[in-house]
Protein backbone atom coordinates (compact mmCIF):
# COMPACT_ATOMS: atom_id res chain seq x y z
CA UNK A 1 0.00 0.00 0.00
CA UNK A 2 1.26 3.56 -0.91
CA UNK A 3 0.26 6.81 1.35
CA UNK A 4 0.26 9.97 0.21
CA UNK A 5 1.03 12.77 3.58
CA UNK A 6 -0.02 16.20 2.76
CA UNK A 7 2.41 18.47 3.76
CA UNK A 8 0.03 19.74 7.13
CA UNK A 9 0.74 15.92 8.28
CA UNK A 10 4.05 16.31 7.94
CA UNK A 11 3.84 19.72 9.87
CA UNK A 12 2.10 18.43 12.40
CA UNK A 13 4.97 15.29 13.26
CA UNK A 14 7.79 17.99 12.94
CA UNK A 15 6.76 20.58 14.94
CA UNK A 16 4.62 18.26 16.92
CA UNK A 17 1.73 20.42 16.83
CA UNK A 18 -1.39 20.04 19.59
CA UNK A 19 -3.82 18.47 19.49
CA UNK A 20 -2.92 17.26 15.91
CA UNK A 21 0.59 15.94 16.69
CA UNK A 22 -0.52 12.22 17.92
CA UNK A 23 -3.22 11.13 15.39
CA UNK A 24 -0.42 12.03 12.67
CA UNK A 25 2.40 10.40 14.13
CA UNK A 26 0.23 7.63 14.28
CA UNK A 27 -0.76 6.85 11.11
CA UNK A 28 3.32 7.02 10.00
CA UNK A 29 4.02 4.55 12.76
CA UNK A 30 1.08 2.33 11.57
CA UNK A 31 2.51 2.58 8.12
CA UNK A 32 5.87 1.52 9.14
CA UNK A 33 4.51 -1.26 11.40
CA UNK A 34 2.65 -2.48 8.17
CA UNK A 35 5.39 -2.22 5.48
CA UNK A 36 4.05 0.35 3.61
CA UNK A 37 5.07 2.96 1.57
CA UNK A 38 5.10 6.74 2.49
CA UNK A 39 5.14 9.43 -0.30
CA UNK A 40 5.21 13.28 0.44
CA UNK A 41 5.69 16.00 -2.26
CA UNK A 42 8.63 17.67 -3.01
CA UNK A 43 7.16 20.88 -3.18
CA UNK A 44 5.50 20.31 1.04
CA UNK A 45 9.15 19.53 1.85
CA UNK A 46 10.15 23.27 0.62
CA UNK A 47 6.97 24.70 2.15
CA UNK A 48 7.89 22.52 5.62
CA UNK A 49 11.59 23.69 4.88
CA UNK A 50 10.67 27.16 5.03
CA UNK A 51 8.21 27.44 7.57
CA UNK A 52 10.71 24.80 9.95
CA UNK A 53 13.58 27.63 9.52
CA UNK A 54 11.63 30.47 10.54
CA UNK A 55 11.03 28.87 13.69
CA UNK A 56 13.79 26.59 14.81
CA UNK A 57 16.40 27.51 12.40
CA UNK A 58 17.65 25.97 9.06
CA UNK A 59 20.09 23.25 10.27
CA UNK A 60 16.83 22.36 12.06
CA UNK A 61 14.49 22.13 9.16
CA UNK A 62 17.51 20.62 7.17
CA UNK A 63 17.43 17.87 10.08
CA UNK A 64 13.82 17.42 9.69
CA UNK A 65 13.95 16.52 5.72
CA UNK A 66 16.53 14.54 6.23
CA UNK A 67 14.27 12.70 8.54
CA UNK A 68 11.26 12.46 6.27
CA UNK A 69 13.34 11.27 3.65
CA UNK A 70 14.42 8.32 5.63
CA UNK A 71 10.70 6.89 5.78
CA UNK A 72 9.06 8.47 2.57
CA UNK A 73 9.65 9.32 -0.71
CA UNK A 74 9.17 12.22 -2.78
CA UNK A 75 7.13 12.19 -5.16
CA UNK A 76 7.29 12.69 -8.58
CA UNK A 77 6.11 16.59 -9.62
CA UNK A 78 7.36 18.31 -12.95
CA UNK A 79 6.10 19.60 -16.00
CA UNK A 80 2.92 16.83 -17.11
CA UNK A 81 1.98 17.34 -13.29
CA UNK A 82 2.15 20.61 -12.70
CA UNK A 83 -0.54 20.92 -16.01
CA UNK A 84 -2.27 17.76 -14.84
CA UNK A 85 -3.49 19.50 -11.23
CA UNK A 86 -5.20 22.17 -13.13
CA UNK A 87 -7.34 19.47 -14.49
CA UNK A 88 -8.45 17.91 -11.13
CA UNK A 89 -11.68 21.13 -10.64
CA UNK A 90 -9.51 21.69 -6.68
CA UNK A 91 -9.86 25.68 -6.35
CA UNK A 92 -6.44 25.80 -4.47
CA UNK A 93 -3.69 24.53 -6.42
CA UNK A 94 -0.98 23.97 -4.17
CA UNK A 95 -3.83 21.05 -2.85
CA UNK A 96 -4.34 20.34 -6.05
CA UNK A 97 0.03 19.81 -6.84
CA UNK A 98 -0.06 17.61 -3.63
CA UNK A 99 -2.72 15.30 -5.24
CA UNK A 100 -1.33 15.36 -8.66
CA UNK A 101 2.06 14.47 -6.79
CA UNK A 102 0.18 11.58 -5.07
CA UNK A 103 -1.52 9.81 -8.85
CA UNK A 104 1.90 10.18 -10.12
CA UNK A 105 3.48 8.12 -6.73
CA UNK A 106 0.64 5.56 -7.66
CA UNK A 107 -0.68 6.64 -3.93
CA UNK A 108 -3.53 4.20 -2.58
CA UNK A 109 -4.68 6.63 -0.41
CA UNK A 110 -4.24 10.82 0.53
CA UNK A 111 -4.08 11.80 4.13
CA UNK A 112 -4.98 14.98 5.25
CA UNK A 113 -6.44 16.95 8.19
CA UNK A 114 -8.22 18.97 5.36
CA UNK A 115 -10.17 16.20 3.97
CA UNK A 116 -13.17 19.09 2.90
CA UNK A 117 -10.81 20.61 0.38
CA UNK A 118 -9.92 17.70 -1.28
CA UNK A 119 -13.53 16.13 -2.62
CA UNK A 120 -12.38 16.32 -6.38
CA UNK A 121 -9.61 13.95 -5.83
CA UNK A 122 -9.15 10.90 -8.07
CA UNK A 123 -7.28 9.34 -5.01
CA UNK A 124 -9.08 8.57 -1.84
CA UNK A 125 -9.07 11.17 1.16
CA UNK A 126 -8.95 10.18 4.91
CA UNK A 127 -8.22 12.76 7.79
CA UNK A 128 -5.64 10.88 9.96
CA UNK A 129 -8.30 10.09 12.35
CA UNK A 130 -10.18 8.17 9.52
CA UNK A 131 -7.30 6.23 8.47
CA UNK A 132 -7.04 5.11 12.24
CA UNK A 133 -10.35 3.84 12.59
CA UNK A 134 -9.55 2.61 8.75
CA UNK A 135 -6.55 0.53 9.34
Amino acid sequence: MRIFLDTNILLDVVEQRDPFFAASKEVLERCDARGWDLLVASHGLATLFYLTARKSGKSAALDAIEQILAWAEAAPLGDAEARAALSYGITDYEDALQVSAAVAGGADWFITRDPAGFTASPISVLSPEEFLTRF
